[in-house]
């Protein structure tokens, strides 16, 4: 590669950039089967362009699964703009909302991250933290069997991945080119679930 090629290629895509390609093959084609060939081949660059940005595939996966699994550990963390005699009920609605909201943001990252299966340490490491945030999200829910908001006989964290299933099932089937704006279906996503909840105190 001339070194006048291999500036324009740093010119042209930054890291980011080079993940975003990535994780579309990664998405269609598979973690394992997808090399970095096909990535530079996607966008029309050398491999060599590639490690300006990246040490290999697999940094490449954790740089765009930690940038959507930092998102949402983050969540747990945020000051939301809730009552601030938020319920139990009411955070965990926050919790989800924003799930959603990260989820729809980073498309490929999460479907990827929800596909990986624990074959390297650091997918069982991604596996891991992914396990935290629901354990987290569980112990919302657990509050508002104290709080009595939900029944006692409930199971938080059983809630908690049927709730979370709804979120990461959107990312597997919606696209920025679906007929319902991505805020539409999320607060869709959320009235649904929420009300299922409620509905169990019944």
């Amino acid at each position: 590669m001339t070194s006048k090629r291999l500036e324009r290629a740093k010119g042209s895509y930054d890291a980011e950039a080079v993940a975003r390609a990535a994780f579309d093959l990664f998405l269609h084609h598979g973690y394992n089967a997808t090399s970095l060939d096909q990535v530079a081949a996607a966008l029309n660059v050398t491999k060599a362009a590639i490690y300006y940005h990246h040490a290999g595939k697999e940094a490449i996966l954790a740089y765009g699964v930690d940038r959507a699994l930092g998102s949402l550990e983050g969540v747990l963390t945020e000051s939301p703009a809730l009552p601030g005699q938020a319920t139990p009920l009411q955070r965990f609605e926050y919790v989800l909302r924003r799930t959603l909201e990260i989820g729809m943001s980073h498309l490929a990252e999460v479907a990827v991250l929800l596909r990986l299966n624990g074959n390297t340490d650091l997918e069982r490491d991604v596996i891991k933290r992914r396990r935290a945030f629901d354990r987290a999200a569980a112990d919302i829910l657990e509050e508002a069997v104290a709080a009595g908001e939900l029944p006692e006989h409930s199971d938080p964290m059983l809630l908690t991945r049927m709730s979370m299933g709804l979120a990461n099932s959107l990312v597997e089937w919606y696209r920025p080119d679906h007929p319902r704006p991505a805020s539409e279906v999320i607060e869709t996503a959320v009235r649904f679930a929420m009300s299922g909840l409620r509905r169990s105190v019944a």
